[in-house]
Order: structure tokens, then C-alpha cells, then sequence
């Protein structure tokens, strides 16, 4: 039976990234190579460019490369030569590389979409006119893996345009209403009305910097006698700075007509939730609280609201996961930082598929399948590794 065919068509795919080199006769060490091996590396625990090379070198007649990539020689570029080839990678070729490769394990049907700086990108002012790069990520909520990206060049602030953007991109979207969930900053008229003319859906926050859409949300829930339907979450464990959380949320719609709140900018706004926060010290026993209120064009049970708005927060954890195992915040890319962010979320999502299918089975050596105990694992093993290439794209899989 074939060994490592899906590592061997991912490599295949990544032949499809141009090489920016000239004299392409004369390359030692082809670009699809280099891009693989540095996923691996990344898989393998080694974040930095030094480590990343480092490891490289030392695995030049690694068996299990050397079978994926149907070679007897493996060659590894200079340490110097590695940080340029990152640095002058295709980034939307790759990036479509990426998109093809993922696009079976995401099922798209709830999104949560954020930006995140990536910090190396600007090291203590060195390119000061290019400054910090971000990127934002579309996070696929039920296999918690990331399935596209979109680079801001500038600053967060092209967050907004960088979303409309991605909306016009109608290979990775549908007309089955998919939900997007973002934080405050994309509740903008013109996307959210993008949305809802795609046949998309969309929950989303107001804060008190949109003073009057908010002031005309907490006016309109005032006329309604009580909520049409209410939930009440209580978490018997500690989060949220060590302290209880009690979230109490209130639904408001008029089962009669097709809009709940009228809009001159806003179109088809036909759900209005506000949830209610207490956090409660163990200790003291002072509470204290706040509320949220969140806008949508579909209506749904109160819980279920609750339920997708705290389902956005996973790009959070996928952004938390990415600087504590990967050391993104830490990694210095300088100019062009795009194309290792990429592999990275390579090697993430790739862990994160093969939590969601162990979970709750005991097949590691430590017994605990943790997204850290899976790159403590690869760290040791290469088959292990190179197996998680081979993961299959169950869309059924309990995540």
C-alpha cells in the first residue's frame, strides 16, 4: 500500500507556487521541497528561521522526506537563503495552495472572522514606512481550523475592507447562509448589507463608540413588553479573571413582521439579543456587570444566539494557540512576514484536525491528546508527523 499519498499530493500542489528565483535550471533545492520541509519543521516544534533551518539541515537524509519526496538527496538552502525564499514566496499562490488543501475539512456553515497583527512583522522600527502587517483569518467554527486569509498591508484599520473584499471572493462562499461573527469593529452598514444581499447571515456587536445605532437598539428593545424569549448560562467553573460567570441573555423580534428594528443604513434587522454579564469574586462575593448587545438578520432561540456568539471566540483561542506553540507574536519576519503566517496555519490546522478527532481518546504517549502534547509528540516522532498529513477530510468528525 502507498505510503504518505496525501503528503505526496500536497507536495505536488505546492509545485504550483511560481519561484521567484531566476535561473530555475540552476535551483538546488526546489521551492515545493522548501515550503514542505519548513512545515514539517514547524510541526516538528521549530518556530524560528535559525531553528527552522537548523533542523532542516540535520534532516537532509531523513527516510520518511526522503520517501515523500521520491528522492535520494535531499538539499537545504543556507540559513540566509531560507529567510529570502520566505520572504519572496508568492503569497497568494500559496495561499490558494492552503485554501484547496483545507477547503474539505471546513464545513462553512458558521464563520467567525478576526484580524491579527503579526507583530514580528515591524522588529523595534527597522522598516518603519512599511509598518506592521496583519492579516485576518476566517475561522470555520465547527472544525475550528482556519480556510482562508486575507493580508492587510497597513494597518488594522483595513480589517474593514479587507472582510468586503473577501466577500466578492465567491470560491469560498455560497447561497446556503453561512453566519459571520466578528467583533464591533466590522458592524459597518456596508458589509453587513453585503451579507444579507448574499444570502449570508451575520451576528453582530454593538459597542458604545457606534453611540447612536446602539441608543437606537436599547430604544427599541424598551418598547417591548419582555424579551420573546430568554437564557440563562451559569458556569459552575471559574474563568474571566478567576471569578464566576453568569450570562443572562434576552431575545427581542416581532414575530409578526420580517424586521424588528427599521434603519436607514442598516438593512434587515430582524433579531436584537442583549446579554447581561455578572462576574462574581469566589472569595469577596462582589459581582459586577455589564451588557452586550448584539444585532442579526435571522432569527433564532435565545440559547442558540449564545451558543454562536460564544463560538466566535475559538479564532481567539486558534490566535492563542498560534503564539503559544508556534511563538508567531515572537517570530521576526520583518518585511514580508505572509508566507510563514501561512505555513504556520499549515501546522496548526493540522494539530487542531487531529485534536478534533482524538479528543477523548487515549492514543498519545502521555495519554492526553492536548494541542500541546500533539506538538510534543510530532517533536518526537516523525512518522507521527508525517501521519498528520494523511488525516481524513470527514466533514462528520465530533469536534
Amino acid at each position: 500500500m502507498p505510503q504518505y499519498t496525501k503528503a505526496k499530493a500536497l507536495l505536488e500542489s505546492l509545485k504550483s507556487v511560481p519561484d521567484y528565483r531566476v535561473d530555475i535550471g540552476k535551483i538546488e533545492y526546489p521551492l515545493h521541497e522548501v515550503l514542505f520541509m519548513v512545515i514539517f519543521a514547524l510541526l516538528k516544534g521549530n518556530t524560528r528561521f535559525k531553528d527552522i533551518w537548523g533542523w532542516m539541515l540535520y534532516n537532509r537524509n531523513n527516510p520518511i522526506l526522503m520517501e515523500i519526496f521520491q528522492t535520494d538527496e535531499i538539499k537545504v538552502p543556507a540559513n540566509s537563503t531560507l529567510h529570502e525564499i520566505l520572504t519572496n514566496t508568492d503569497n497568494n499562490a500559496l495561499e490558494k495552495v492552503f485554501r484547496e488543501y483545507f477547503s474539505p475539512f471546513a464545513c462553512k456553515e458558521e464563520i467567525a472572522v478576526d484580524g491579527k497583527w503579526l507583530k514580528g512583522s515591524d522588529a523595534s522600527g527597522q522598516y518603519v514606512q512599511s509598518c506592521h502587517k496583519a492579516i485576518l483569518n476566517l475561522l470555520d467554527k465547527k472544525s475550528k481550523i482556519v480556510f482562508a486569509h486575507k493580508f492587510m498591508h497597513k494597518d488594522k484599520e483595513n480589517e474593514i475592507t479587507a472582510l468586503r473584499q473577501v466577500l466578492d471572493e465567491e470560491d469560498l462562499f455560497s447561497d446556503e447562509g453561512q453566519i459571520f461573527s466578528f467583533d464591533a469593529l466590522q458592524t459597518q452598514a456596508e458589509t453587513l448589507n453585503r451579507i444579507d444581499q448574499k444570502h449570508g447571515r451575520y451576528i453582530a456587536k454593538v459597542k458604545g463608540n457606534q453611540k447612536e445605532l446602539q441608543e437606537k437598539i436599547i430604544q427599541t428593545i424598551e418598547t417591548f413588553e419582555q424579551p420573546i424569549d430568554t437564557y440563562v448560562q451559569e458556569e459552575a467553573r471559574l474563568s474571566c479573571g478567576k471569578k464566576y460567570v453568569k450570562r443572562e441573555v434576552a431575545l427581542f423580534y416581532t414575530p409578526s413582521a420580517h424586521q424588528v428594528m427599521y434603519h436607514k443604513r442598516f438593512k434587515n434587522i430582524q433579531a436584537l439579543v442583549r446579554i447581561t454579564k455578572t462576574l462574581t469574586d469566589p472569595k469577596s462575593k462582589e459581582a459586577s456587570s455589564y451588557t452586550e448587545y448584539y444585532m442579526a438578520n435571522f432569527k433564532t432561540t435565545a440559547g442558540d444566539f449564545l451558543e454562536k456568539i460564544l463560538a466566535h471566540w475559538r479564532v481567539e483561542t486558534y490566535h492563542y494557540h498560534l503564539d503559544m506553540l508556534f511563538d508567531e507574536d515572537g517570530h521576526i519576519a520583518y518585511k514580508e512576514p505572509f508566507s510563514i503566517s501561512i505555513l504556520r496555519s499549515f501546522a496548526l490546522n493540522l494539530f487542531q484536525l487531529f485534536h478534533n478527532t482524538n479528543k477523548n481518546k487515549k492514543v498519545l504517549p502521555t495519554g492526553k491528546t492536548t494541542m500541546a502534547e500533539i506538538k510534543r509528540t510530532c517533536r518526537h516522532d516523525d512518522r507521527f508527523t508525517a501521519n498528520l498529513f494523511e488525516q481524513e477530510s470527514s466533514r462528520l468528525s465530533n469536534v
